[in-house]
Protein backbone atom coordinates (compact mmCIF):
# COMPACT_ATOMS: atom_id res chain seq x y z
CA UNK A 1 0.00 0.00 0.00
CA UNK A 2 1.44 3.17 -0.66
CA UNK A 3 0.36 6.88 0.52
CA UNK A 4 0.97 10.02 -1.39
CA UNK A 5 -1.21 12.62 -0.67
CA UNK A 6 -2.19 16.03 -1.89
CA UNK A 7 -2.43 18.12 -4.88
CA UNK A 8 1.58 18.29 -5.49
CA UNK A 9 1.51 14.44 -5.11
CA UNK A 10 -1.32 14.08 -7.62
CA UNK A 11 0.41 16.53 -10.37
CA UNK A 12 3.07 14.40 -9.66
CA UNK A 13 1.69 11.35 -10.82
CA UNK A 14 -0.38 12.85 -13.62
CA UNK A 15 1.50 15.59 -14.70
CA UNK A 16 5.58 14.42 -14.03
CA UNK A 17 4.17 11.17 -16.36
CA UNK A 18 3.99 13.13 -19.20
CA UNK A 19 5.91 16.94 -18.70
CA UNK A 20 8.50 14.92 -16.69
CA UNK A 21 9.40 12.50 -19.27
CA UNK A 22 8.24 14.31 -22.20
CA UNK A 23 10.10 17.89 -21.35
CA UNK A 24 12.53 17.20 -18.87
CA UNK A 25 14.56 14.32 -19.84
CA UNK A 26 14.78 14.96 -23.58
CA UNK A 27 16.79 17.55 -22.53
CA UNK A 28 19.14 14.85 -21.66
CA UNK A 29 18.42 12.53 -23.90
CA UNK A 30 19.59 13.76 -26.97
CA UNK A 31 23.34 13.07 -26.02
CA UNK A 32 23.32 10.12 -23.80
CA UNK A 33 20.59 8.66 -26.74
CA UNK A 34 22.86 9.65 -29.91
CA UNK A 35 25.95 8.22 -28.22
CA UNK A 36 23.44 4.40 -27.48
CA UNK A 37 22.34 4.52 -31.04
CA UNK A 38 25.84 5.06 -32.42
CA UNK A 39 26.63 1.98 -30.41
CA UNK A 40 23.79 -0.28 -31.24
CA UNK A 41 24.42 0.61 -35.23
CA UNK A 42 28.18 -0.20 -35.40
CA UNK A 43 27.01 -3.87 -33.78
CA UNK A 44 26.48 -3.13 -29.94
CA UNK A 45 30.09 -3.19 -29.77
CA UNK A 46 32.12 -2.20 -26.47
CA UNK A 47 31.79 1.36 -25.05
CA UNK A 48 34.35 4.05 -24.60
CA UNK A 49 37.29 3.66 -22.97
CA UNK A 50 37.11 0.17 -23.27
CA UNK A 51 33.75 0.06 -20.77
CA UNK A 52 31.07 -2.28 -21.19
CA UNK A 53 28.96 -2.71 -24.31
CA UNK A 54 25.90 0.40 -24.61
CA UNK A 55 22.54 -1.41 -24.84
CA UNK A 56 20.73 -0.98 -27.81
CA UNK A 57 17.01 1.41 -27.51
CA UNK A 58 15.89 -0.08 -30.00
CA UNK A 59 14.21 -3.53 -28.82
CA UNK A 60 12.63 -6.82 -30.46
CA UNK A 61 10.03 -8.36 -28.15
CA UNK A 62 7.98 -11.25 -28.77
CA UNK A 63 5.25 -8.70 -29.96
CA UNK A 64 7.32 -6.37 -32.23
CA UNK A 65 9.89 -3.97 -32.26
CA UNK A 66 9.61 -0.78 -29.32
CA UNK A 67 11.55 2.20 -29.03
CA UNK A 68 12.79 3.34 -25.90
CA UNK A 69 14.61 5.89 -24.16
CA UNK A 70 17.64 7.24 -22.08
CA UNK A 71 17.09 8.58 -18.49
CA UNK A 72 18.79 10.00 -16.22
CA UNK A 73 21.17 7.30 -15.25
CA UNK A 74 19.52 4.15 -17.34
CA UNK A 75 17.35 2.52 -20.39
CA UNK A 76 13.67 3.21 -20.15
CA UNK A 77 10.83 0.94 -22.69
CA UNK A 78 7.61 1.72 -20.81
CA UNK A 79 3.88 0.85 -21.83
CA UNK A 80 4.43 -2.32 -23.03
CA UNK A 81 1.51 -4.42 -23.40
CA UNK A 82 1.56 -8.23 -21.75
CA UNK A 83 -1.66 -9.31 -22.29
CA UNK A 84 -4.34 -8.34 -24.74
CA UNK A 85 -6.90 -5.77 -23.15
CA UNK A 86 -9.19 -7.46 -21.13
CA UNK A 87 -12.31 -6.29 -22.44
CA UNK A 88 -15.62 -7.43 -23.34
CA UNK A 89 -15.63 -11.34 -23.08
CA UNK A 90 -11.98 -11.33 -21.36
CA UNK A 91 -13.52 -9.10 -18.45
CA UNK A 92 -13.12 -11.76 -15.46
CA UNK A 93 -11.10 -14.00 -17.83
CA UNK A 94 -7.45 -15.29 -18.16
CA UNK A 95 -5.01 -13.27 -19.49
CA UNK A 96 -4.53 -13.62 -22.96
CA UNK A 97 -1.70 -12.86 -25.31
CA UNK A 98 -0.81 -9.42 -26.08
CA UNK A 99 -1.83 -8.98 -30.00
CA UNK A 100 1.52 -8.22 -32.12
CA UNK A 101 2.35 -4.97 -33.69
CA UNK A 102 3.90 -3.32 -36.96
CA UNK A 103 6.53 -1.04 -37.10
CA UNK A 104 8.32 0.33 -34.15
CA UNK A 105 6.13 1.25 -31.20
CA UNK A 106 6.86 4.29 -29.16
CA UNK A 107 7.96 3.17 -25.35
CA UNK A 108 8.60 6.65 -23.77
CA UNK A 109 5.38 6.64 -21.79
CA UNK A 110 3.50 4.71 -19.54
CA UNK A 111 0.24 2.91 -19.77
CA UNK A 112 -3.01 3.52 -17.97
CA UNK A 113 -3.27 2.71 -14.66
CA UNK A 114 -5.91 -0.15 -14.38
CA UNK A 115 -9.30 0.31 -13.45
CA UNK A 116 -9.48 1.76 -9.83
CA UNK A 117 -10.76 4.52 -7.51
CA UNK A 118 -8.67 7.39 -7.05
CA UNK A 119 -7.15 6.91 -3.23
CA UNK A 120 -3.98 8.67 -1.70
CA UNK A 121 -3.46 4.99 0.07
CA UNK A 122 -2.61 3.86 -3.34
CA UNK A 123 -0.48 6.20 -4.86
CA UNK A 124 -2.96 6.73 -8.07
CA UNK A 125 -4.45 10.01 -7.02
CA UNK A 126 -7.46 10.17 -9.72
CA UNK A 127 -10.27 7.67 -10.38
CA UNK A 128 -9.03 5.52 -13.83
CA UNK A 129 -11.25 3.77 -15.78
CA UNK A 130 -9.23 1.99 -17.64
CA UNK A 131 -9.51 -2.03 -18.74
CA UNK A 132 -6.49 -1.67 -21.52
CA UNK A 133 -3.78 -1.43 -18.51
CA UNK A 134 -2.19 -4.96 -18.65
CA UNK A 135 1.18 -2.97 -19.19
CA UNK A 136 4.65 -3.15 -17.86
CA UNK A 137 7.97 -1.38 -17.84
CA UNK A 138 11.45 -2.27 -18.32
CA UNK A 139 14.80 -0.08 -16.60
CA UNK A 140 18.46 -1.32 -17.39
CA UNK A 141 21.94 0.25 -16.94
CA UNK A 142 22.61 2.12 -20.12
CA UNK A 143 25.74 -0.63 -20.84
CA UNK A 144 26.13 -4.06 -19.47
CA UNK A 145 28.70 -6.60 -20.64
CA UNK A 146 27.03 -10.32 -18.96
CA UNK A 147 22.86 -10.72 -18.51
CA UNK A 148 21.62 -8.97 -16.05
CA UNK A 149 19.53 -10.38 -13.13
CA UNK A 150 15.84 -9.34 -13.58
CA UNK A 151 14.04 -7.75 -10.88
CA UNK A 152 9.75 -7.83 -11.38
CA UNK A 153 8.21 -5.58 -9.15
CA UNK A 154 4.60 -6.17 -7.89
CA UNK A 155 3.23 -2.42 -6.64
CA UNK A 156 1.32 -2.68 -3.09
CA UNK A 157 -2.40 -0.90 -2.71
CA UNK A 158 -4.73 -3.57 -0.83
CA UNK A 159 -5.18 -5.18 -3.83
CA UNK A 160 -7.29 -2.14 -5.07
CA UNK A 161 -5.71 0.33 -6.20
CA UNK A 162 -1.87 0.95 -7.33
CA UNK A 163 -0.01 1.29 -10.49
CA UNK A 164 3.61 0.14 -11.88
CA UNK A 165 4.57 3.17 -13.24
CA UNK A 166 4.57 5.16 -9.93
CA UNK A 167 7.57 3.30 -8.68
CA UNK A 168 10.76 4.21 -11.11
CA UNK A 169 13.39 1.71 -11.28
CA UNK A 170 16.30 3.89 -12.39
CA UNK A 171 18.66 3.52 -9.49
CA UNK A 172 18.22 0.24 -8.90
CA UNK A 173 18.72 -1.09 -12.49
CA UNK A 174 22.12 1.17 -12.38
CA UNK A 175 23.33 0.88 -9.09
CA UNK A 176 22.71 -3.18 -8.89
CA UNK A 177 23.10 -3.41 -12.41
CA UNK A 178 20.17 -4.97 -12.73
CA UNK A 179 16.81 -5.64 -15.07
CA UNK A 180 14.19 -3.92 -13.37
CA UNK A 181 9.96 -4.72 -14.41
CA UNK A 182 7.27 -3.16 -12.98
CA UNK A 183 4.09 -4.43 -14.13
CA UNK A 184 0.27 -3.24 -13.88
CA UNK A 185 -2.25 -5.89 -13.34
CA UNK A 186 -6.11 -5.87 -12.85
CA UNK A 187 -7.62 -4.88 -9.40
CA UNK A 188 -10.81 -4.47 -7.31
CA UNK A 189 -13.32 -6.54 -8.80
CA UNK A 190 -12.28 -6.32 -11.94
CA UNK A 191 -9.73 -8.64 -10.88
CA UNK A 192 -10.90 -10.77 -7.60
CA UNK A 193 -14.52 -11.13 -8.70
CA UNK A 194 -15.56 -15.34 -8.27
CA UNK A 195 -19.03 -15.73 -9.28
CA UNK A 196 -20.17 -19.56 -9.88
CA UNK A 197 -21.31 -18.34 -13.77
CA UNK A 198 -17.70 -17.56 -14.11
CA UNK A 199 -16.17 -20.73 -13.62
CA UNK A 200 -15.82 -22.08 -16.75
CA UNK A 201 -13.22 -24.31 -18.92
CA UNK A 202 -11.59 -25.53 -15.60
CA UNK A 203 -10.83 -22.11 -14.85
CA UNK A 204 -11.55 -20.94 -11.17
CA UNK A 205 -12.97 -17.37 -10.75
CA UNK A 206 -11.53 -14.79 -8.08
CA UNK A 207 -7.74 -14.38 -8.80
CA UNK A 208 -7.20 -13.05 -12.48
CA UNK A 209 -5.09 -10.48 -10.37
CA UNK A 210 -2.75 -13.21 -9.57
CA UNK A 211 -3.14 -14.48 -13.28
CA UNK A 212 -2.24 -11.29 -14.58
CA UNK A 213 0.93 -11.06 -12.64
CA UNK A 214 2.16 -14.78 -14.10
CA UNK A 215 1.35 -13.92 -17.51
CA UNK A 216 3.62 -10.81 -17.33
CA UNK A 217 6.22 -12.75 -15.68
CA UNK A 218 5.65 -15.62 -18.79
CA UNK A 219 6.46 -12.24 -20.94
CA UNK A 220 9.77 -11.66 -19.20
CA UNK A 221 11.26 -15.31 -19.49
CA UNK A 222 10.19 -14.96 -23.29
CA UNK A 223 11.75 -11.50 -23.39
CA UNK A 224 14.42 -10.49 -20.80
CA UNK A 225 17.39 -11.60 -23.13
CA UNK A 226 16.28 -8.91 -26.10
CA UNK A 227 16.85 -6.73 -23.25
CA UNK A 228 20.07 -7.83 -21.55
CA UNK A 229 18.52 -9.88 -19.04
CA UNK A 230 18.98 -13.50 -17.91
CA UNK A 231 15.75 -15.02 -17.99
CA UNK A 232 16.76 -17.74 -15.98
CA UNK A 233 17.70 -15.15 -13.25
CA UNK A 234 14.52 -13.56 -12.01
CA UNK A 235 13.25 -12.43 -8.62
CA UNK A 236 10.00 -11.14 -7.74
CA UNK A 237 10.14 -8.66 -4.96
CA UNK A 238 6.94 -6.57 -3.67
CA UNK A 239 5.48 -4.42 -0.80
CA UNK A 240 2.17 -4.94 0.65
CA UNK A 241 -0.66 -6.46 -1.41
CA UNK A 242 2.58 -6.69 -3.43
CA UNK A 243 4.35 -8.42 -0.88
CA UNK A 244 1.45 -10.19 -0.47
CA UNK A 245 1.04 -11.29 -3.98
CA UNK A 246 4.47 -12.53 -4.17
CA UNK A 247 4.00 -15.26 -1.21
CA UNK A 248 1.49 -16.08 -2.87
CA UNK A 249 2.56 -17.26 -6.05
CA UNK A 250 5.56 -19.03 -4.11
CA UNK A 251 2.67 -20.80 -2.98
CA UNK A 252 0.91 -21.32 -6.97
CA UNK A 253 1.19 -24.10 -9.20
CA UNK A 254 1.04 -22.49 -12.33
CA UNK A 255 3.94 -19.81 -11.00
CA UNK A 256 6.26 -22.44 -10.37
CA UNK A 257 9.40 -22.25 -12.51
CA UNK A 258 8.53 -18.94 -13.49
CA UNK A 259 11.24 -17.23 -10.89
CA UNK A 260 14.13 -17.85 -8.80
CA UNK A 261 14.36 -15.93 -5.56
CA UNK A 262 11.92 -13.83 -4.22
CA UNK A 263 11.21 -10.63 -1.57
CA UNK A 264 8.09 -9.97 0.37
CA UNK A 265 8.07 -6.22 2.21
CA UNK A 266 5.39 -5.74 4.64
CA UNK A 267 2.98 -8.35 3.35
CA UNK A 268 4.23 -11.93 2.65
CA UNK A 269 0.97 -14.10 4.25
CA UNK A 270 -2.51 -13.01 4.64
CA UNK A 271 -5.86 -14.39 4.57
CA UNK A 272 -7.22 -14.97 1.47
CA UNK A 273 -11.13 -15.03 0.68
CA UNK A 274 -12.66 -18.51 0.82
CA UNK A 275 -14.10 -19.29 -2.35
CA UNK A 276 -18.14 -19.24 -0.56
CA UNK A 277 -17.21 -15.95 1.04
CA UNK A 278 -16.21 -14.64 -2.43
CA UNK A 279 -19.29 -16.20 -4.14
CA UNK A 280 -21.66 -14.50 -1.34
CA UNK A 281 -19.22 -11.04 -2.20
CA UNK A 282 -19.89 -11.85 -5.84
CA UNK A 283 -23.35 -12.02 -5.98
CA UNK A 284 -23.98 -9.31 -3.59
CA UNK A 285 -22.35 -6.95 -6.18
CA UNK A 286 -24.02 -8.94 -9.15
CA UNK A 287 -27.33 -8.04 -7.39
CA UNK A 288 -26.36 -3.92 -7.15
CA UNK A 289 -25.51 -3.82 -10.61
CA UNK A 290 -29.07 -5.50 -11.42
CA UNK A 291 -27.40 -8.99 -12.46
CA UNK A 292 -30.18 -10.60 -10.60
CA UNK A 293 -29.58 -14.32 -12.02
CA UNK A 294 -26.96 -16.13 -11.54
CA UNK A 295 -26.93 -18.27 -14.42
CA UNK A 296 -26.47 -14.91 -16.64
CA UNK A 297 -24.86 -13.04 -14.31
CA UNK A 298 -21.36 -13.20 -15.60
CA UNK A 299 -22.46 -12.28 -19.40
CA UNK A 300 -24.75 -8.92 -17.78
CA UNK A 301 -21.98 -7.68 -15.43
CA UNK A 302 -19.65 -7.55 -18.66
CA UNK A 303 -22.28 -5.56 -20.32
CA UNK A 304 -21.90 -2.74 -17.57
CA UNK A 305 -19.66 0.44 -17.77
CA UNK A 306 -16.49 0.18 -15.64
CA UNK A 307 -17.77 3.63 -13.63
CA UNK A 308 -20.51 1.67 -12.37
CA UNK A 309 -18.87 -1.27 -11.33
CA UNK A 310 -16.37 0.73 -9.36
CA UNK A 311 -19.49 2.53 -8.06
CA UNK A 312 -21.44 -0.73 -7.02
CA UNK A 313 -18.23 -2.20 -5.38
CA UNK A 314 -17.96 0.35 -3.15
CA UNK A 315 -17.53 -1.31 0.91
CA UNK A 316 -16.01 -4.24 -0.72
CA UNK A 317 -12.89 -5.76 -0.22
CA UNK A 318 -11.90 -7.54 -3.44
CA UNK A 319 -8.56 -9.75 -2.92
CA UNK A 320 -7.62 -13.34 -3.60
CA UNK A 321 -9.49 -16.49 -3.38
CA UNK A 322 -8.80 -20.00 -2.30
CA UNK A 323 -9.98 -23.28 -3.70
CA UNK A 324 -8.62 -22.96 -7.29
CA UNK A 325 -5.83 -24.16 -9.62
CA UNK A 326 -4.08 -20.71 -9.19
CA UNK A 327 -4.43 -20.55 -5.49
CA UNK A 328 -5.33 -24.05 -3.96
CA UNK A 329 -5.12 -23.27 -0.36
CA UNK A 330 -4.01 -20.71 2.09
CA UNK A 331 -0.87 -19.26 1.80
CA UNK A 332 0.03 -19.82 5.13
CA UNK A 333 -1.02 -23.62 4.94
CA UNK A 334 0.96 -23.97 1.99
CA UNK A 335 3.90 -22.96 3.52
CA UNK A 336 3.32 -25.13 6.62
CA UNK A 337 2.81 -28.12 4.91
CA UNK A 338 6.18 -27.08 2.91
CA UNK A 339 3.78 -26.85 0.12
CA UNK A 340 5.63 -24.12 -1.92
CA UNK A 341 8.62 -23.08 -4.11
CA UNK A 342 11.35 -23.38 -2.47
CA UNK A 343 13.43 -20.92 -3.72
CA UNK A 344 15.38 -18.17 -1.76
CA UNK A 345 13.12 -15.68 0.46
CA UNK A 346 14.14 -12.54 1.38
CA UNK A 347 11.64 -11.46 4.01
CA UNK A 348 10.75 -8.60 6.41
CA UNK A 349 8.60 -5.59 7.95
CA UNK A 350 9.10 -2.17 8.96
CA UNK A 351 8.81 -1.67 13.22
CA UNK A 352 5.89 0.09 13.50
CA UNK A 353 3.93 -0.84 10.47
CA UNK A 354 0.60 0.09 11.61
CA UNK A 355 0.77 3.90 12.63
CA UNK A 356 0.26 4.17 8.59
CA UNK A 357 -3.36 2.73 9.08
CA UNK A 358 -3.98 4.08 12.72
CA UNK A 359 -3.01 7.21 11.14
CA UNK A 360 -4.75 7.49 7.59
CA UNK A 361 -7.97 5.99 9.64
CA UNK A 362 -8.12 8.21 12.67
CA UNK A 363 -5.36 10.54 13.25
CA UNK A 364 -6.18 12.21 9.57
CA UNK A 365 -9.98 11.86 9.71
CA UNK A 366 -9.67 14.21 13.09
CA UNK A 367 -11.02 11.60 15.35
CA UNK A 368 -8.40 9.96 17.23
CA UNK A 369 -9.21 6.97 19.42
CA UNK A 370 -9.99 7.61 22.74
CA UNK A 371 -9.30 5.23 25.84
CA UNK A 372 -12.68 4.00 25.49
CA UNK A 373 -13.04 3.31 21.89
CA UNK A 374 -9.15 1.77 22.05
CA UNK A 375 -11.11 -1.10 24.41
CA UNK A 376 -13.98 -1.28 22.68
CA UNK A 377 -12.15 -1.75 19.31
CA UNK A 378 -10.21 -4.39 20.50
CA UNK A 379 -13.30 -6.38 22.62
CA UNK A 380 -14.52 -6.10 18.83
CA UNK A 381 -11.73 -7.46 16.93
CA UNK A 382 -10.23 -9.97 19.46
CA UNK A 383 -13.42 -11.36 21.42
CA UNK A 384 -12.59 -13.79 23.81
CA UNK A 385 -8.57 -12.92 23.48
CA UNK A 386 -9.23 -9.48 24.06
CA UNK A 387 -8.55 -9.26 27.44
CA UNK A 388 -5.32 -10.69 26.77
CA UNK A 389 -4.87 -8.43 24.52
CA UNK A 390 -5.35 -5.48 26.51
CA UNK A 391 -2.88 -6.84 29.08
CA UNK A 392 0.20 -6.70 26.62
CA UNK A 393 -1.10 -3.44 25.67
CA UNK A 394 -2.12 -1.58 28.19
CA UNK A 395 -2.76 2.26 27.67
CA UNK A 396 -0.43 2.97 29.98
CA UNK A 397 2.57 1.40 28.46
CA UNK A 398 1.76 4.24 25.34
CA UNK A 399 1.61 7.50 24.32
CA UNK A 400 -2.17 7.60 22.96
CA UNK A 401 -4.40 5.49 22.25
CA UNK A 402 -3.73 5.49 18.72
CA UNK A 403 0.29 4.57 19.24
CA UNK A 404 -1.58 1.76 21.45
CA UNK A 405 -3.51 0.46 18.57
CA UNK A 406 -0.77 1.05 16.13
CA UNK A 407 1.79 -1.37 18.18
CA UNK A 408 -1.50 -4.26 18.11
CA UNK A 409 -1.83 -3.93 14.28
CA UNK A 410 1.89 -4.02 13.63
CA UNK A 411 2.33 -7.25 15.91
CA UNK A 412 -0.34 -8.79 15.00
CA UNK A 413 -0.47 -8.47 11.18
CA UNK A 414 3.22 -7.78 10.15
CA UNK A 415 6.03 -8.50 12.12
CA UNK A 416 4.87 -11.93 14.12
CA UNK A 417 3.33 -13.65 10.40
CA UNK A 418 6.40 -12.14 8.84
CA UNK A 419 8.81 -14.23 11.54
CA UNK A 420 6.18 -17.35 11.08
CA UNK A 421 6.93 -17.40 7.67
CA UNK A 422 10.85 -17.43 8.28
CA UNK A 423 10.72 -20.30 10.83
CA UNK A 424 8.16 -22.00 7.95
CA UNK A 425 10.85 -21.42 5.43
CA UNK A 426 13.65 -21.42 6.66
CA UNK A 427 15.27 -24.67 5.30
CA UNK A 428 14.70 -22.94 1.56
CA UNK A 429 17.00 -19.95 2.71
CA UNK A 430 15.61 -17.24 4.55
CA UNK A 431 16.70 -13.78 5.06
CA UNK A 432 14.65 -11.55 7.19
CA UNK A 433 15.17 -7.89 8.26
CA UNK A 434 13.45 -5.64 10.08
CA UNK A 435 13.15 -1.68 8.47
CA UNK A 436 13.99 0.61 11.69
CA UNK A 437 14.78 4.11 10.74
CA UNK A 438 13.30 6.50 13.64
CA UNK A 439 12.85 9.23 11.59
CA UNK A 440 12.52 8.34 7.87
CA UNK A 441 11.76 11.60 5.95
CA UNK A 442 7.52 11.85 5.81
CA UNK A 443 6.80 11.07 2.23
CA UNK A 444 2.45 11.10 2.68
CA UNK A 445 2.69 14.81 2.22
CA UNK A 446 0.31 14.86 5.68
CA UNK A 447 1.39 15.99 9.61
CA UNK A 448 -0.31 13.85 12.33
CA UNK A 449 -0.21 14.16 15.51
CA UNK A 450 2.74 11.13 16.45
CA UNK A 451 5.38 10.66 14.65
CA UNK A 452 5.17 8.04 11.94
CA UNK A 453 8.28 6.28 12.39
CA UNK A 454 9.42 3.38 10.59
CA UNK A 455 5.82 2.33 9.37
CA UNK A 456 4.39 0.68 6.42
CA UNK A 457 5.70 2.10 3.05
CA UNK A 458 8.21 3.97 4.27
CA UNK A 459 11.10 1.83 3.28
CA UNK A 460 10.10 2.26 -0.66
CA UNK A 461 12.07 5.45 -0.76
CA UNK A 462 15.15 3.88 0.32
CA UNK A 463 14.80 0.38 -1.59
CA UNK A 464 13.86 2.92 -5.13
CA UNK A 465 16.46 5.59 -3.92
CA UNK A 466 13.60 8.16 -5.24
CA UNK A 467 9.90 8.69 -3.70
CA UNK A 468 7.38 6.60 -5.75
CA UNK A 469 4.86 9.02 -7.20
CA UNK A 470 6.51 11.68 -7.00
CA UNK A 471 9.82 10.09 -8.79
CA UNK A 472 12.42 12.89 -6.95
CA UNK A 473 15.39 12.27 -4.53
CA UNK A 474 14.46 11.99 -0.45
CA UNK A 475 15.79 14.17 1.51
CA UNK A 476 18.02 11.64 2.98
CA UNK A 477 20.70 12.71 5.75
CA UNK A 478 23.80 11.54 4.97
CA UNK A 479 23.24 8.22 6.96
CA UNK A 480 20.10 7.64 5.65
CA UNK A 481 21.52 7.92 1.89
CA UNK A 482 24.22 5.43 3.01
CA UNK A 483 21.15 3.15 4.29
CA UNK A 484 19.45 3.39 1.23
CA UNK A 485 22.34 2.00 -0.91
CA UNK A 486 23.02 -0.39 1.23
CA UNK A 487 19.12 -1.76 1.08
CA UNK A 488 19.77 -1.40 -2.52
CA UNK A 489 22.84 -3.22 -2.29
CA UNK A 490 21.06 -6.19 -0.39
CA UNK A 491 18.26 -6.16 -2.77
CA UNK A 492 20.01 -6.44 -5.84
CA UNK A 493 22.74 -8.77 -4.93
CA UNK A 494 20.19 -11.30 -3.58
CA UNK A 495 18.47 -11.27 -7.11
CA UNK A 496 22.06 -11.68 -8.56
CA UNK A 497 23.50 -14.53 -6.16
CA UNK A 498 20.73 -15.59 -3.99
CA UNK A 499 22.66 -14.17 -0.41
CA UNK A 500 22.06 -10.37 0.21
CA UNK A 501 25.27 -9.05 0.44
CA UNK A 502 27.34 -11.70 -1.11
CA UNK A 503 30.69 -10.21 -3.40
CA UNK A 504 29.84 -6.92 -1.79
CA UNK A 505 31.69 -5.09 1.54
CA UNK A 506 28.16 -5.04 3.42
CA UNK A 507 27.60 -6.02 6.87
CA UNK A 508 27.40 -9.44 6.53
CA UNK A 509 23.58 -10.60 6.54
CA UNK A 510 23.18 -13.88 8.36
CA UNK A 511 20.62 -16.34 6.88
CA UNK A 512 17.77 -16.83 9.21
CA UNK A 513 18.29 -20.87 9.28
CA UNK A 514 21.49 -20.69 10.76
CA UNK A 515 21.38 -20.58 14.56
CA UNK A 516 20.26 -18.97 16.64
CA UNK A 517 17.78 -17.21 13.99
CA UNK A 518 18.74 -13.81 13.46
CA UNK A 519 17.19 -10.77 11.23
CA UNK A 520 18.79 -7.61 9.91
CA UNK A 521 17.89 -4.52 11.17
CA UNK A 522 17.78 -2.10 9.09
CA UNK A 523 18.66 1.27 10.47
CA UNK A 524 20.99 4.32 9.79
CA UNK A 525 24.39 3.86 11.26
CA UNK A 526 23.00 0.79 12.88
CA UNK A 527 22.52 -2.10 10.33
CA UNK A 528 23.17 -5.21 12.15
CA UNK A 529 22.19 -8.56 13.02
CA UNK A 530 19.46 -8.77 15.78
CA UNK A 531 18.80 -12.23 17.19
CA UNK A 532 14.99 -13.83 16.68
CA UNK A 533 14.00 -13.78 20.02
CA UNK A 534 14.74 -10.49 20.62
CA UNK A 535 11.90 -9.20 17.42
CA UNK A 536 9.89 -12.15 19.07
CA UNK A 537 9.87 -10.94 22.48
CA UNK A 538 9.47 -7.45 21.46
CA UNK A 539 6.27 -7.51 19.02
CA UNK A 540 4.94 -10.10 21.63
CA UNK A 541 4.94 -12.95 19.24
CA UNK A 542 3.98 -15.47 21.55
CA UNK A 543 0.33 -13.75 22.68
CA UNK A 544 0.02 -13.38 18.99
CA UNK A 545 0.80 -17.33 18.26
CA UNK A 546 -1.50 -18.06 20.83
CA UNK A 547 -4.47 -15.73 19.32
CA UNK A 548 -4.05 -16.25 15.74
CA UNK A 549 -2.71 -20.20 15.29
CA UNK A 550 -4.10 -23.27 16.19
CA UNK A 551 -1.61 -24.85 18.88
CA UNK A 552 -0.77 -27.49 16.01
CA UNK A 553 0.98 -24.85 13.72
CA UNK A 554 2.66 -22.49 16.72
CA UNK A 555 6.41 -22.55 16.10
CA UNK A 556 8.34 -24.55 18.78
CA UNK A 557 11.58 -21.89 18.71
Amino acid sequence: MRASVGTGRAAGRTVGTGFRRGFARSLIRGPAALIAIAASLAGCGSGGNGGPPFLPLVVRTTGGMVDGQVGPISREFLGIPYAAPPVGALRWAPPQPAAQWKGLRDASQPGRDCAQKGTPASGVISTSTAENCLVLNVYTPVRASRPLPVMVWIHGGAFLGGAGSIYDGQRIAEMGHVMVVTINYRLNAFGFLALPSLDTGGVSSGDYGLMDQQAALRWVRANARAFGGDPHQVTIFGESAGGASVCAQMTSPPASGLFQRAIAESGCVFPALSRAVAYRQGQALAVKLGCRDQSTAAACMRAKPVSAILTAESGMQFWPVVGGPTLPVQPVAAFAAGRYDHVPLLNGTNRDEGRFFVALIYDAQHHPLTAASYRALIRATYGRHARAVLAQYPLAAYPSPDLADAAVFTDSSFSCPAVYVDHLAAASGVHGYEFSDPSPPNDFGLHFTFPLGPAHSTELQYVFGTIPVLDTTPPFSPAQRTLSDQMIGYWTSFAATGTPGRGTSLPPWPAFGQAPPRLLTLAPGATAPMSAAAFVAFHKCALWASVLLPPSARPRS
